[in-house]
């Protein structure tokens, strides 16, 4: 059975339109909001139970922080099913310097590997606690921090292949798609191990073992 953020689902994007009117005033109210807005625009974009499991937002956090421009709603379907998915909106880009993307441009790819990205971090959440996420160089799709440990996160879908270096999270569909990827200083995780449960597969003798 594939996985639920497989790309060979059938899956389609509706862009959704920042609130308008868009306040003139809308601060940042307190740390955790600053800190998941700071995340989604490094990353990209944020389904809504994982936005609620990651930061703790509940329906009237969601529905302010729409109405005063700090997030913008989009609409993801799959198959016959329709997901509610957030990107980072123009008063919060504004308060954070960061850049408000230009989401009608994103390949079904870029959107899956934000989607991964951010399952991987709710199932960190649940397991470490504390850590922190940055934006990681192409083809990265972010960066996080434990304590003093660092690693960039790749996604694998349906890619070309990529020349990495370093300490990196690899998160793939198959074993057999992270084979190429295989290095002592790597770490890899499935779609399926995407649980408070996780353990990482490590490389040795040349394949991908527990």
């Amino acid at each position: 059975m594939p996985s639920p953020f497989s790309i060979e689902h059938e899956w389609t994007f509706r862009p959704g339109q920042p609130s308008d009117p868009v306040p003139g005033n809308a601060p940042i109210r307190y740390a955790r909001e600053a800190e998941a807005l700071r995340a989604i625009g490094q990353i990209g974009i944020i389904g809504s139970v994982q936005i609620g499991r990651l930061y703790g937002f509940k329906r009237h956090h969601i529905r302010r922080m729409l109405a005063e421009g700090k997030l913008t709603q989009h609409t993801l379907c799959k198959n016959r099913n329709t997901i509610p998915v957030f990107s980072i909106g123009p008063q919060a880009a504004k308060r954070l310097n960061l850049t408000e993307p230009n989401v009608r441009l994103w390949s079904t790819e870029h959107l899956l590997k934000s989607l991964v990205f951010f399952q991987f971090c709710c199932a960190l959440h649940d397991k470490q606690k504390a850590f922190q996420i940055h934006a990681a160089p192409q083809p990265f799709v972010g960066r996080v921090q434990i304590g003093d440990e660092v690693r960039n996160v790749l996604v694998l879908r349906r890619d070309t292949p990529v020349k990495i270096t370093g300490r990196v999270i690899l998160i793939a569909e198959t074993l057999e798609q992270a084979q190429p990827y295989g290095s002592e200083d790597r770490l890899l995780l499935l779609d399926a191990d995407l649980n408070p449960d996780y353990r990482f597969y490590r490389w040795k003798s040349g394949r991908w073992i527990r």
